[in-house]
């Protein structure tokens, strides 16, 4: 039976809530029982970097960084979503976060029109160099919350790289690499007057060319060398060291998506209106916490009428019980934070419907768009790809959030029933959720990233760079760092997640285990650790 049928046959009464969320929980609680049972490690996707080519293509990187540059802050509270409409005199920019209040709204609307009048207008008259130089520099301030933790880890990563060669007794070369890479990261950040600040700054910047300057390098070699070692311990440094890398280079690629997009798009940047959408309120609890909620109670529930399946899936949940699959259930169940909240996709989105705003031609250049800081996860995935309106979003990096919800539905503790169309939706991202369950159950293999934010994006071909010293391009640099890709699928070589996790989770207040690191799909738990799959 399908799991629109399965609903259907509902008795009046049952709690649609708990239907959404128990399978939720049960594949949250499978990924992280599966990345307990097996350090995983994955590789690094390719980067494409003719996927930006086309015009339309071009306003997509543009959305996305503008978002980005307004995510300033780690926990997933500052994710933020733009798209772009056709205003009366010029281009409307509607914008949500995740959880962010009236004045957080507002100074972020203030930071994003002053980028924008600042690119647009240059009213220094600056030459292209200098304007992206000082379209950085803005752009760091506005995010220094995320940069010192940027700054901080990569301190901490570049120390475990040097004790790695140390204890490996490395070449002499690469560790002073390493250390001349220390000094570079190691300033002062006391911001307190504007010419620390100014100083701040450039600090920044220089260690941004750096890490440009760095091909055909002894840290390059040592990146894509240790990232693919066997030892757990050294490749998390490593790896942690290029991510880090990798984020810094994304406030450059972000002031040459800026300049680059006002030659291809100057109309983005002119007459231009923001309008602000309020964060959505936490939603209530949808589960109570209860040691009765197993793992076996969601699959009784989720496969009611076939003996012979739900047989087979339980059997299949018992097997993950060693690696602690219902405490993790009800670790999560027993969460104050668990309070599902609407993404800034979904916030977005939501707005544009309520306005009636559907067709193409109400979006700027007809490009049905919705852009975000970080790539969408897997419940706003299926959201879209399940909706009618078809909208176009950003590549889902596949983590799954149970923080989650649509607006206006599941609110409190006795709303009512989804409308039909509502329900008709719920159903198909359930029925999607009960297929990642069985897949997890069968292949016991996790999905997602740790790290959702990207380590590595791509410029679109053509998009002109600015910020760049004379050693490379930030697409060259964005391909070097790709080529440091891992080996995929081999075991041993991994690491657990951390409690920290990277620079924000796409949900509020579940900055713990939510994620596995850069990949999508790990190595079963079952495999020997002595096994190489190729």
């Amino acid at each position: 039976m399908n799991q629109q049928a399965i609903l259907e046959v509902q008795p009046v009464g049952v709690d649609h809530r708990q239907l959404f969320y128990e399978p939720i929980v049960l594949e949250d609680a499978l990924q992280k029982a599966c990345r307990f049972g097996q350090e995983v490690f994955n590789g690094i996707p390719e980067v494409d970097n003719n996927s930006l080519a086309t015009q339309a293509q071009v306003f997509h990187f543009f959305v996305d960084k503008l978002a980005q540059v307004c995510d300033n802050r780690r926990g997933g509270e500052t994710v933020s979503s733009f798209t772009v409409l056709n205003g009366l005199d010029g281009p409307e920019y509607l914008f949500a976060s995740n959880h962010r209040d009236a004045d957080e709204l507002s100074e972020t609307q203030e930071f994003a029109e002053s980028l924008l009048t600042l690119v647009g207008k240059n009213p220094n008259g600056l030459k292209q160099k200098a304007l992206a130089k000082q379209v950085l520099w803005k752009i760091l301030l506005f995010n220094l919350p995320r940069l010192n933790t940027y700054l901080n880890a990569l301190g901490t990563s570049i120390d475990a790289c040097i004790d790695d060669c140390n204890r490996r007794k490395a070449l002499e070369t690469l560790t002073s690499e390493l250390l001349r890479l220390k000094e570079k990261a190691d300033f002062p950040r006391d911001l307190e007057s504007g010419s620390i600040q100014d100083k701040f700054l450039s600090d920044c910047e220089k260690l941004i060319k750096m890490a440009v300057s760095m091909k055909n390098t002894e840290i390059e070699q040592a990146i894509r060398r240790n990232a693919k070692d066997g030892e757990m311990t050294s490749s998390k440094a490593w790896c942690d060291l290029r991510h880090y890398l990798g984020r810094l280079l994304s406030f450059r690629q972000a002031a040459d998506a800026m300049i680059g997009t006002h030659e291809r798009l100057p109309n983005l940047f002119q007459d231009f209106k923001f309008t602000a959408i309020p964060s959505s309120k936490d939603a209530a609890k949808p589960i109570a916490r209860s040691r009765s909620f197993t793992a076996a109670s969601i699959i009784k529930n989720m496969i009611p009428d076939d003996e012979g399946e739900q047989e087979f899936y339980l059997e299949q949940a018992l097997e993950m019980q060693k690696f602690g699959l219902d405490d993790f259930i009800f670790r999560q169940i027993s969460k104050r934070t668990f309070r599902p909240r609407v993404h800034a996709e979904v916030l977005v989105h939501s707005y544009l419907l309520s306005h009636d705003i559907q067709h193409p031609r109400d979006y700027f250049n007809s490009w049905k768009y919705i852009g975000s800081s970080k790539p969408t996860c897997r419940l706003c995935s299926y959201y879209f790809t399940a909706h009618p309106d078809r909208v176009q979003v950003r590549k889902s990096h596949f983590n799954l959030y149970p923080n989650w919800c649509i607006p206006g539905v599941f609110e409190g503790p006795h709303s009512g029933a989804p409308d039909a169309k509502t329900l008709h939706l719920l159903e198909q991202i359930t029925e999607r959720v009960h297929d990642d369950v069985k897949r997890t159950l069968d292949e016991k293999r996790p999905v997602g990233k740790n790290y959702d934010s990207n380590t590595h994006t791509s410029v679109p071909p053509g998009l002109p760079r600015y910020t760049h010293s004379d050693t490379a391009s930030m697409g060259e640099a964005a391909v070097r760092l790709n080529e440091m890709s891992l080996n995929t699928r081999v075991e041993g070589g991994g690491h657990l997640p951390t409690e920290e996790g990277d620079d924000g989770y796409s949900m509020i207040g579940e900055v713990d285990e939510e994620a596995a690191e850069n990949g999508s799909h790990g190595v079963p738990v079952s495999v020997r650790r002595a096994e190489v799959w190729v």
